[in-house]
This record gives structure tokens, sequence and C-alpha cells, in this order.
């Protein structure tokens, strides 16, 4: 698995990856750099970071992949919950939005939950 990262605080978001799972592969990127990657298979997932978890952290890739393949798996004031996150995955939802306050606990459950649908 590879995953495109990038928005806000994006090396603790890569070390909160690292930390789940040291085998996953990451770039450092900007949303417009991801675009084509996740379009040419090069990346198979894309986690953004801003304040609101849904704004700036997936905004361009909504208009640029599509809304049908993007969700905001953790909102400013809110809490991760895995069993939503399993659900946006089931939908085939690609790119993942959450709030940078909530790194550390958001990323572990995402994690997990798309190893459990890779397997």
């Amino acid at each position: 698995m590879k995953i495109a990262i990038g928005g806000l605080k994006k090396n603790e978001m890569e070390a909160a990856i690292k930390r789940a799972c040291p085998d996953i592969e990451t770039v450092i990127t900007t949303d417009m750099g991801a675009v084509p990657m996740l379009k040419s298979g090069q990346v198979d997932y894309y986690f953004g970071g801003c304040e609101s978890g849904g704004g700036a952290a997936i905004a361009i890739l909504i208009g640029m992949v599509g809304y049908s393949k993007c969700c905001t798996v953790c909102k400013n004031g809110g809490k991760p919950n895995k069993e939503e996150m399993k659900k946006f995955i089931d939908e085939g939802k690609v790119v993942f939005g959450m709030t940078i306050e909530m790194i550390d606990e958001t990323v572990p459950l995402l994690v997990e939950a798309l190893l459990e649908k890779n397997q």
C-alpha cells in the first residue's frame, strides 16, 4: 500500500502512518501533485490534513478526482470513528481528509481499516 500525504502537518501525518504500519510506503506531496499519482495508480490513497478536516485537506481532490472518491474521516471538534471509516472504504473512497488536531488519533484507525480491507 502506498499513501500520498498533503495538506498541513505532512511530516506529522507521515510519522503517524509509519507508527501505525512501518511497511506502508508514503510520499509527501501537494494536493495537486497527488491527483496524477492517484489517477495513474502510483499511490493507492491520499491523506490530507487541515484545520477543519474537509476544506483545504481535500477540496482540490474533490474537484479533480471526484466527490464520490473523497471523504472527511475526522472533522474539527469530532472524534474518529473506525466503523464510519470502514463504510467509506467499502464505498470506494480513496481520499481521506482529517483535522490536524486529531492526526494521532485518526491515522492509526484509518490505517487499520485500510489494512483490514486490503488483506
